[in-house]
């Protein structure tokens, strides 16, 4: 089913901001500082609540630009790229204003965990945005950098901890808010994968068995393509003297390792070669999972291609999928 940051930073969340120092008596005396193990049990409750975004997302833009299958949504390209960046930005701002308001996310509730500032109380929006935005240098190496951090530190603070001066806790009084926080995450959960068959369910079946079954989609001729397949000097009629005839086409429903083939077909030239025989014959293996795109190129022999009528037939299998006509015009 495809960025970099150069220069002097002179602005932004960052700007200005040094690190702040928590690794104090004071600071550690606000509350007992939270094990490693609580938070690596909270970050795995807290990752299950973020991906309950992932179904409803997915299914969402399945449903405005197709991709549903008769078990869930398969997407690619676009569609692909929206659902991971509105998953992206519901987490972070799950991450921002739970910690910036409340001082915990679910998963820090369910294990009696709190991010405090130096002062031991509750972060804010901006300590808490400079914590999270640094998740991308602590998360570098599954988290490998925002481990290191936290092991060297005697207040188990992480890289995004030092900066934002803040620092995570245990706090005993929130036994009562555990099981809340917990029920609260499974609920968000179950939720988020009812609105999913929610939104299946409104997707005709007729739209599913088609999305499902194998077939090409699209497919048109040209005298090339694009790096995202979109073809360029769409025609189906050619000079001699063109030196190559591209075909871009989309598949749909196709298993993997499915072969798509290109045969190249003369109709007729005259004397030039018999009727109805094989110019040549190309095949490419489908990828698998949702509509996916390709090309086939025929280059033209020495001389050109002879005056005539020819067609392509693309198979999926040894199934006819698709037959495009084109002609070749003599030379002038």
């Amino acid at each position: 089913m495809q960025e970099s940051i150069s220069g002097a930073a002179t602005g932004g969340p960052l700007a200005g901001v040094a690190p702040q120092n928590v690794n104090s008596p004071s600071a550690i005396a606000i509350s007992p500082i939270a094990p490693m193990t609580d938070r690596a049990i909270a970050a795995f409750i807290d990752m299950i609540v973020m991906c309950a975004a992932f179904p409803v997302a997915g299914m969402w833009a399945a449903v405005q630009w197709g991709g549903a299958t008769t078990s869930g949504f398969e997407l690619n390209g676009l569609p692909a790229l929206f659902v991971i960046s509105s998953v992206g930005f519901v987490g972070f701002l799950y991450l921002w204003i739970g910690e910036g308001i409340f001082g915990a996310t679910l998963g820090k509730a369910a294990m009696s965990l709190r991010v405090r500032s130096a002062t031991g109380g509750k972060p804010g929006l901006q300590k808490s945005l400079l914590r999270n935005l640094l998740r991308i240098v602590d998360g570098i190496g599954v988290y490998i950098v925002g481990i290191v951090f936290a092991l060297t530190s005697p207040t188990r603070q992480r890289l995004g901890d030092r900066v934002a001066g803040t620092v995570v806790v245990r706090v005993e009084s929130a036994g009562k808010i555990r099981p809340v926080a917990a029920i609260a995450s499974a609920v968000i959960l179950v939720a988020s994968i009812a609105v999913a068959i929610g939104l299946h369910a409104t997707i005709p079946a007729a739209s599913i068995a088609a999305a499902t079954t194998p077939q090409v989609t699209s497919a048109e001729l040209g005298t090339g393509n694009t790096e995202d397949y979109q073809i360029i000097g769409a025609a189906t009629t050619f000079a001699a003297t063109q030196p190559q005839i591209v075909c871009v086409f989309q598949i749909q429903g196709v298993a993997a390792g499915t072969p798509i083939r290109a045969v190249w077909m003369v109709d007729d030239v005259g004397s030039a070669a018999p009727a109805n025989s094989k110019l040549i014959e190309k095949s490419v293996t489908a990828p698998g999972g949702g509509t996916v795109p390709g090309n086939f190129v025929l280059t033209a022999p020495a001389g050109g291609l002879p005056a005539g009528k020819y067609h392509l037939d693309i198979y999926i299998g040894d199934a006819l999928a698709k037959t495009l006509p084109f002609t070749i015009t003599p030379s002038s």
